[in-house]
């Protein structure tokens, strides 16, 4: 697009002197990175770079700031000009929005954002017409807004506030998810959004499955995430952060699926298990998310220890029919030990390590499109799978106080 072949936020600057900007697709290359610079792909040599200002680094700095200041809404207001200044139109505009239906009052804030005050109201574009706030969220039930960030847009069909929120927290999982996992599986840079869709509660979401849970549909297909508002106050929208890595990992690794079957997956129980991992460590009030200790850990995983639940059984999974089809006690464990056996597996603090040659088994299975292989699965992690079941059952009885 005229967009992307604009963007060239990202300048290296080079031993001989020489500039090169474009946007870094691979800014994690061990020997050359890959720097677009609209439809034209330029590879700069690694030792060659003397200095390198990347949008991912300053997108970093915007929620080192954002959370420094968060109790303070004169540097917020500062923080909108510095992401302007620093080339984040989208978090310009998020933060400046967030303020705005904070305080109805911040003209400045509005003005920013490009509203008209008439008749001593506020009025928002919304395509052809000028509405005030009130009538905007009227007709958003029929015309979901879109809000743009660096690397997540979401569309909503109410709660602006609220979404607003929800995309800062998605674009605060995609720096962790990079500061996490950016170097150990050499992620690509997410020059493509990731769109997410919420829904206002769980019956206009259109389930996939019997009962209403948020689903990622990956390119070719969808290419869409979707969730909903759940319960009478919600803060987020329901497993926001394992949707939004659900997307990454797709921009990120995978890249598409199978053209004609918009159920497949490369590896369901690795995809489930890496977002529901990110879900658990993602906390924090709505727009403030930072990362944590895993907390409510899903521990229904124990159910299915004495019922001959195997690790095998696990890693073949289809995504459809083992995780979202049925509303049944088998369908939650199997999400469960999806979550509890990537997170053991992540863990690096117990006797045996598995983190190093787990991250090398992820980039194989997913960048590599090795998919649920077990034969991969036993020689990258050194043994086969079988012989996980029982240190991975000690594990979760003792984090289970058992």
């Amino acid at each position: 697009t005229a967009v992307e072949q604009d963007d060239l936020r990202d300048r290296i600057v080079l031993k001989n002197g020489r500039v090169v900007e474009g946007r870094v697709a691979t800014p994690f290359g061990r020997d050359k990175m890959l720097v677009m610079q609209g439809g034209k792909r330029v590879r700069v040599d690694v030792a060659e770079i003397a200095e390198k200002k990347l949008v991912a680094d300053r997108l970093g700095e915007f929620f080192a700031r954002r959370h420094q200041h968060k109790g303070s809404r004169r540097a917020l207001r500062y923080l909108v000009d510095w992401a302007e200044t620093a080339g984040l139109p989208g978090m310009a505009r998020l933060q400046a929005m967030e303020l705005v239906l904070e305080d109805n009052t911040d003209a400045v804030m509005h003005r920013f954002l490009g509203h008209r005050l008439r008749n001593k109201k506020w009025q928002w574009p919304s395509g052809s017409k000028w509405l005030t706030l009130d009538k905007l969220r009227e007709r958003m039930l029929e015309r979901p807004r879109r809000l743009v960030g660096e690397r997540f847009a979401l569309r909503c069909d109410a709660g602006l506030l609220a979404n607003v929120r929800a995309l800062l927290d998605l674009e605060r999982l995609g720096v962790e998810w990079f500061a996490r996992f950016g170097d150990s599986l050499q992620l690509k840079e997410v020059l493509e959004i990731i769109e997410i869709q919420t829904f206002r509660n769980g019956l206009e979401f259109p389930k996939w499955g019997f009962r209403p849970r948020p689903f990622f549909e990956p390119p070719p297909h969808a290419d869409l995430g979707r969730t909903f508002y759940a319960g009478p106050s919600p803060e987020r929208p329901e497993d926001l952060f394992f949707l939004g890595t659900q997307g990454l990992l797709y921009r990120t690794m995978i890249g598409e699926v199978n053209r004609q079957n918009s159920r497949s997956r490369v590896c369901a129980w690795l995809e489930i298990g890496l977002g529901m991992h990110m879900q658990h460590i993602m906390q924090g009030p709505a727009g403030s998310a930072l990362p944590g200790k895993p907390k409510k850990l899903d521990l229904k995983a124990l159910t299915a220890l004495g019922r001959g639940y195997r690790l095998t059984h696990l890693v073949h999974l289809p995504m459809y029919g083992s995780f979202y089809l049925t509303d049944d006690t088998a369908t939650a464990t199997n999400w469960s030990a999806a979550a509890m056996f990537v997170t053991w597996l992540l863990e690096d603090k117990k006797q045996e390590k598995t983190r190093a040659s787990f991250l090398t088994y992820v980039r194989a299975a997913l960048a590599d499109r090795l998919g649920d292989s077990s034969t991969a699965f036993d020689q990258i992690m050194g043994k086969p799978i079988e012989q996980f079941d029982e240190p991975w059952r000690v594990w979760l009885n003792k984090l289970a106080g058992n």
